[in-house]
């Protein structure tokens, strides 16, 4: 027969106290929880969860900062493309006021040159003889003779798409005589013409317009010949054209042409003064 010793009411209270003490051991969660001393500078208190969201804020932080320095990269090389651009331009404006200068340079060298070239040329004067061996129909019954004239060319010189020229003026003689009998028709008179004329080397272009007897015509010259010193001799042929019959004309046909042309063989003696 087993005998129960009875329990005195204080082991029962040291049991309850024991038991209460296991239990608070078993029970008591394994993380604990650290609070900052209240006595921080700032006065505030930081718990374990902010800590997490001080970790996350720094790294969006960092991230910020990346950000932020790779626009500033971004922006350093935009400054430096826009200095780039800058001195390019400025590099342009010096290339371009340089090419206008030259330009400028250029231009004033030309006029010089011209001006120089048309000095030492001088005024010059041509006296040369012609007979003309080419007519149209209507002259095809005349005979002609030998003709005098005498030009003079100013010291301008000009320059137009690379072809240098001068003005000038021309005076001389023309005249026909109708050959077929009963007739004894002339046609005879002076000529003035106003004249461009463009030196070639020793040879020489002429063209002008103004008046043959009481026509207005136009002649061309071509010649080239040889320069010794301020004197040339040239030979060339020459064209003339009645382009409106006058009165002279008229009155020695019956119907009156609408236009009369030759072309001489010329001889030609020029000097610069």
């Amino acid at each position: 027969m087993i005998e129960r010793k009875p329990y005195s009411m204080l082991t029962i209270l040291l049991q309850g106290c024991l038991w209460i003490i296991v239990s608070m051991l078993v029970l008591s969660p394994t993380s604990l929880v650290y609070a900052q001393d209240p006595d921080d500078e700032e006065g505030e208190i930081f718990w374990g969860g902010d800590e997490e969201e001080d970790e996350e804020y720094a790294e969006d932080e960092e991230e910020f900062l990346d950000d932020e320095e790779y626009y500033e990269d971004e922006y350093d090389e935009e400054e430096a493309d826009e200095e780039y651009d800058e001195e390019d331009e400025e590099e342009y404006d010096e290339e371009d006021a340089e090419e206008e200068y030259d330009e400028e340079d250029a231009f004033e060298d030309e006029e010089t040159g011209l001006a120089d070239e048309a000095e030492s040329l001088g005024w010059s004067i041509d006296i040369s003889g012609s007979s003309p061996r080419f007519v149209n129909e209507a002259l095809m019954t005349w005979n002609s003779s030998v003709n005098v004239r005498a030009s003079i060319e100013a010291p301008l010189l000009m320059e137009i798409m690379g072809m240098k020229f001068r003005f000038g003026a021309e005076f001389g003689t023309y005249g026909f005589k109708d050959s077929m009998p009963p007739q004894t028709a002339e046609l005879t008179g002076m000529t003035a013409m106003g004249i461009m004329s463009f030196p070639i080397g020793p040879g020489k272009i002429k063209a002008g317009v103004g008046v043959i007897g009481k026509s207005v015509g136009s002649i061309f010259e071509s010649s080239y010949g040889l320069r010794l010193g301020a004197l040339g001799i040239r030979v060339g042929v020459r064209y003339a054209a009645i382009l409106t019959p006058g009165a002279d004309v008229q009155e020695n046909w019956i119907t009156a042409p609408p236009t009369l042309g030759w072309m001489d063989g010329l001889v030609a003696v020029g000097v610069n003064l």
